[in-house]
């Protein structure tokens, strides 16, 4: 289970960790435990991947699935597909953990300790460009959420302010590519800025004086969070700082293991999407359903996270639909502005039906 935080397990769930730790953890019921992360490549000659769709011969198909930090308002439709049995309905027993740093997610993919992975649109294209054979199959959170955030009185106007400034980010290798380039626009040189990197512990880092700005954020989870500590943030949306849209949280499988298992991908998109409509219409049992998880952040108020909850669920996919094209835009813009090294064509990241 690497760095992954433990959650309380009973029932059906008990039944699910006893079945993978007998299959040694493998892939979420299959796959090995080989190969780098960002730089085991693909290639046309691979053998076909390992079938983890197992509910032909067993009652459930077993599953672990890595979010992208603590289970929370942007990852609640999986909470929810959970609670309200559409993973059930599918026959899909899923494992949702949390790993200790949000960089792990796509690394437990790639190794086939994980057959679903959580992670940042932007994130997935660093890996893929690196060689990781990973898969885009569904979108959880459909549209850039990510921000700069500052308090308001703290004398930060702009970006160019930052200027002998302290910046928190979570850590990811694409999130620290935007900063970079939006300090440059602003004038600013890379020594001009001190960057550290805080995990999931944004908001934590701006409370304490460890940062004066944190990006990576946004403004429906820390700057909710923010709010409910008597902090006014200022809140700037990468969009409106000359990025192209794109779907900050994506769900990516193991290329081999999604064009194996073609049907599981799609049923469990599908319960997911399920999730993220019963989200919408019921936000409050969405975050009492955080609440009692086990696996949300425990510093977070139960009023902070109702407030993100209702900030956050008109965001979510509820078909978990993924605009190619808007994906190749994003491709694009990142191999013209150097933060990946090739302009690949999106249908390659992308699980194509």
């Amino acid at each position: 289970m690497g760095e992954m935080r433990r959650k309380r397990i009973t029932g059906l769930g008990m039944v699910l960790l006893v079945v993978l730790l007998l299959a040694g953890c493998g892939g979420g019921g299959g796959g090995d435990q080989s190969g780098d992360a960002t730089h085991t490549a693909s290639t046309a000659e691979s053998p076909p991947g390992p079938t983890i769709d197992t509910r032909g011969s067993e009652k459930y198909a077993a599953v672990w699935v890595t979010l992208d930090g603590w289970e929370g308002a942007e990852t609640v439709s999986l909470l929810m597909a959970e609670k309200r049995g559409y993973f059930e309905k599918e026959r899909i027993a899923p494992l949702i953990l949390s790993p200790v740093t949000p960089k792990r997610s796509i690394p437990y993919v790639v190794s086939g300790q994980n057959a679903f992975g959580v992670a940042h649109g932007p994130e997935a294209v660093v890996a893929r460009d690196k060689g990781a054979p990973i898969v885009i199959v569904g979108s959880v959170v459909p549209q850039a959420t990510a921000a700069f955030i500052w308090p308001k009185g703290s004398g930060i106007k702009s970006i160019a302010d930052l200027k002998g400034k302290t910046v928190a980010i979570p850590g990811l290798a694409s999130q620290l590519s935007f900063l970079q380039l939006l300090l440059a626009e602003a004038g600013l040189k890379p020594a001009d800025v001190k960057v550290i990197t805080v995990g999931n512990d944004l908001v934590p880092a701006l409370l304490k004086g460890r940062a004066d700005a944190i990006f990576g954020g946004s403004g429906n989870l820390e700057g909710v969070e923010l709010r409910s500590r008597g902090v006014k943030p200022v809140v700037t949306p990468v969009a409106d700082l000359g990025m192209p849209e794109y779907d900050e949280l994506v769900l990516v499988a193991r290329q081999d293991v999604a064009e194996a298992n073609p049907k599981l991908m799609k049923d469990f998109v599908s319960a997911m999407g399920r999730g993220a409509a019963a989200a919408m219409d019921q936000p409050k049992a969405a975050a009492k359903a955080l609440d009692v998880s086990g696996e949300s952040n425990p510093e977070i108020s139960d009023a902070a996270m109702r407030g993100e909850v209702i900030a956050t669920v008109g965001k979510l996919s509820d078909s978990g639909y993924v605009d190619t094209s808007r994906v190749q835009r994003l491709i694009d813009w990142m191999f013209e502005n150097g933060m990946i090294e090739e302009d690949f064509p999106a249908k390659e990241l992308v699980l194509q039906p």
